[in-house]
């Protein structure tokens, strides 16, 4: 019995395909990778409906240090201090314009990634070389690489002659990393050692391999690395945070002073204040 809490660069081939249920071989029969493919769903990362552009510059308004400052701007033109207004008004737009733009190269960045996705792949079914669309792939499918190809999804490797793999866009290793059949000692290995695995939109420089699909769409590295970035807009960045955290003490200090000048002129109109 194989724990199910080994990782895949940990165990050997036969055990992974035992895992996965299927004959290398053979490869997954066309019925079983059908059935596959109803319950994993289609390899290719999330859709997520973008936010109308209006909207996400509305959202940059939210800030407490905006309102104040805004709050201030309305103050100062209606005192008739018009200099002071445009300036207030020119830093609260500059800060809601640079958000807007951050977030939507968050997004455009997502976008990117979706468009990198491999649209075929040559697997082995029934026992068959045939390709496929990658976005059919589901685990358990044995793929055929060689120098040049995208790689489709995750996968551990059951045969590797000569192979390289340039991954410098997970790992941000900017040379190519050899790779090998073989399992690995540690279970504990960052994912730049993983040299038994494929992942994702990396691309095989050098040689030919065989792998064996473990994790499609969402599940992969790429996938996660997406969620993050389509999770990230939503957040809070450190900027903003440390602005909300002014605001916040800004607006405690106005209804302070505000406090102590309604104070001071309630006393100075006593007639007891009058009398000293």
């Amino acid at each position: 019995m194989i724990p199910e809490d080994k990782p895949w660069h940990h165990l050997t081939a036969d055990e992974v395909a035992s895992r996965l249920e299927t004959e290398p071989p053979r490869g997954l029969a066309e019925s079983e990778a059908r059935n596959r493919l109803n319950r994993e769903g289609p390899n290719r990362l999330a859709e997520k409906a973008p936010r109308a552009l209006w909207r996400k510059f509305l959202d940059q308004f939210r800030s407490l240090l905006v309102i104040v400052l805004l709050l201030a701007a309305v103050l100062a033109w209606a005192i008739g201090d018009l200099k002071d207004a445009v300036v207030i008004l020119a830093v609260v737009l500059l800060n809601a314009g640079l958000g807007f733009y951050q977030e939507h190269r968050a997004e455009r960045t997502l976008a990117a990634l979706k468009g990198m996705l491999v649209p075929t792949a040559r697997v082995r079914r029934d026992g068959q070389v045939q390709e496929v669309e990658a976005a059919d792939l589901v685990p358990g499918d044995v793929v055929l690489l060689e120098a040049g190809d995208q790689v489709p999804a995750d996968g551990r490797l059951l045969a590797a002659h000569a192979l390289e793999a340039q991954e410098s866009a997970l790992t941000g290793e900017s040379l190519a990393v050899g790779k090998l059949a073989e399992a690995l000692d540690s279970s504990t290995l960052p994912l730049g050692e993983r040299c038994n695995m494929l992942y994702m939109n990396t691309v095989v420089t050098r040689g030919r391999g065989e792998m064996i699909v473990v994790a499609t769409g969402m599940n992969t590295e790429m996938g996660r690395i997406a969620a993050m970035i389509a999770e990230a807009p939503d957040g809070e960045t450190p900027l903003q945070r440390q602005l909300d955290a002014l605001g916040k003490r800004l607006a405690a200090i106005a209804g302070v002073v505000v406090v102590l000048i309604f104070a001071l002129t309630v006393l100075r109109g006593t007639p007891g204040a009058k009398r000293r």
